[in-house]
């Protein structure tokens, strides 16, 4: 793995620009697509630009330490789907802190800590905190995920104390969640959790419009991607608000029964719980 943190340091502390740098290798954008979203060029252009600032491939390669800790959180970003939060507990055990050294795997070291607390601990200043630390870091884009995460954090916290806070933090997370380019399965899957928390927390608020839209969003994407984590949550949610908009019966039913497919699938016993129970009254009425 390539840390790019690292290699954008060391291009900045040879007062290189990217123009200067790339010039004659590729062109600029793909040198940006590298350094802003990580996708990583072809090892002879790679190999070109790293002799151009005098460093070998090797030194911006990820030590095995870092390499594992990056694994390891996103081993944790799954249990979050099936609310194993004692798995989560396990895993963010095993990560000494003070051994990232790779500011994005900072970023989600401190996500999965705030989100634990928030959801497995239930102790929501500790989950500020955490989410805080994200917050508050330097030059972080408007469309980093790390952020849209940590928003999303706030928002799940202040959402049973203060709707207009809450709301405060979603909204923000609107206009910059479909900026975010997909472009490995972590990505995938975060992008996925921001669309599903938001969507259910406007689907559960009466605005339909945000949710429908956020949560088409990210069916659209899941079949794109092939990416079935979230779909369970995604369409139980499109088939509550189904019903509070008063769709017809069979588009509930539609998504309803989708939803509990994807739940065994994926084994997620609290939407297989809930959806069937739903799904009884539903057929009680019929």
């Amino acid at each position: 793995m390539i840390n790019i943190e690292k290699f954008i340091k060391i291009r900045k502390s040879l007062k290189l620009s990217q123009n200067e740098l790339c010039r004659g290798i590729c062109t600029q954008s793909t040198l940006s697509k590298f350094e802003n979203n990580g996708q990583i060029p072809s090892f002879k252009i790679l190999k070109q630009l790293c002799e151009r600032m005098n460093i070998s491939l090797s030194d911006i390669m990820l030590t095995s330490t870092e390499s594992e800790i990056a694994q390891k959180l996103f081993s944790a970003d799954f249990c979050f789907i099936t609310y194993d939060y004692e798995k989560v507990r396990r895993i963010l055990k095993q990560v000494n802190e003070k051994k990232i050294r790779d500011k994005q795997d900072l970023l989600h070291y401190n996500y999965l800590c705030g989100q634990l607390a928030l959801d497995g601990d239930r102790d929501e200043v500790s989950a500020l905190f955490y989410f805080n630390n994200i917050l508050t870091t330097d030059n972080l884009k408007a469309n980093n995920i790390y952020r849209l995460l940590a928003l999303k954090g706030c928002s799940q916290v202040y959402a049973s104390q203060d709707m207009n806070k809450a709301s405060h933090y979603f909204d923000q997370i609107l206009g910059e969640i479909k900026k975010v380019e997909i472009k490995d399965s972590l990505r995938e899957l975060q992008v996925m959790s921001v669309l599903t928390a938001a969507g259910e927390f406007y689907g559960q608020n009466g605005q339909y419009k945000h949710a429908d839209d956020l949560l088409t969003y990210a069916y659209d994407l899941a079949s794109e991607h092939h990416v079935v984590y979230f779909l369970a949550r995604v369409l139980y949610q499109l088939a509550l608000d189904d019903l509070a908009q008063k769709k017809p019966e069979k588009t509930v039913l539609e998504h309803l029964n989708d939803s509990l497919a994807f739940a065994r699938l994926n084994k997620n016993d609290v939407i297989i719980r809930e959806g069937s129970k739903l799904l009884q009254e539903i057929q009680k009425k019929a």
